[in-house]
């Protein structure tokens, strides 16, 4: 399925978790010129299953690395993120 970004931002501010890889860990430090300490630090929290980490949300529920409708890290966007809307999606417009 060929999927085409209407740039919307809607399946970025679906609360939930974005769960990280520590490849996504790794790829996102190098995108912000941070550590993975400090990116860890600044943008990630336990997730409720307590065995990995997620990006934190804003407090709307919408992932804090979502500028206006657009990514901020799209380039070293998580594998999740990535998956969308092939592997998950959310009610609404966005399939």
């Amino acid at each position: 399925m060929k999927h085409e970004c209407r740039q919307c931002g809607e399946c970025c501010r679906w609360p939930g978790h974005v769960l990280l890889s520590d490849r996504d860990v790794a790829d996102l430090a190098r995108v912000l010129q941070l550590s993975e300490s400090d990116f860890v630090a600044r943008h990630a929290r336990l997730a409720s299953n307590r065995a990995q980490l997620s990006l934190k949300e804003k407090p709307d529920g919408s992932c804090e690395l979502l500028e206006g409708n657009v990514c901020a890290v799209y380039e070293a966007r998580p594998a999740q993120c990535r998956d969308f809307p092939s592997g998950w999606n959310v009610p609404g417009e966005c399939k």
